[in-house]
């Protein structure tokens, strides 16, 4: 995460927008991202997997 303390304020201004819009995309589309989560997590499990092995 990006320390916010040692930024203008126009970069904070931008950073804050950014934010901003992934908090309302994440919540208009929830079905999105849980099949992010889903696959992100599958495909750890596999390169988990395969490193014991």
């Amino acid at each position: 995460m990006i320390d916010l303390n040692n930024l203008t304020s126009e970069e904070k201004a931008m950073i804050e927008a950014r934010r901003e819009y992934k908090r309302k995309w994440r919540a208009a589309n929830p079905d999105k991202v849980a099949r992010h989560n889903k696959n992100f997590y599958e495909k750890l499990a596999k390169l988990k997997e395969g490193e014991k092995n």
